[in-house]
């Protein structure tokens, strides 16, 4: 089954992504140096793609499927498309 995300946002300590079905994952900034040590204008400026977060100002990724998979709300998959972000524009 595929998930498509349909919102993510931040706070003070988490990146956070829905899907449209409703299942919601997060990650610490506290696992990830860069993320830890980015100031609060970096962890807001973030771009999606089809399969996951970029901050371009500390150059970091995270995967959709790797965040729901850590939260046990997905298989990894060869693709890494089991959870995605399809771009409304």
């Amino acid at each position: 089954m595929r998930h498509y995300i349909k919102k993510v946002w931040v706070d003070d300590q988490k990146v956070y992504a829905r899907t449209n079905d409703g299942l919601e994952a997060s990650y610490e900034f506290s696992a990830w140096p860069r993320l830890n040590n980015a100031t609060p204008e970096q962890r807001s400026d973030f771009n999606l793609s089809y399969s996951g977060i970029h901050w371009p100002g500390i150059n970091e990724d995270l995967s959709f499927e790797g965040m729901f998979h850590a939260a046990g709300l997905c298989n990894l998959t060869e693709t890494e498309d089991s959870v995605c972000y399809l771009s409304t524009k």
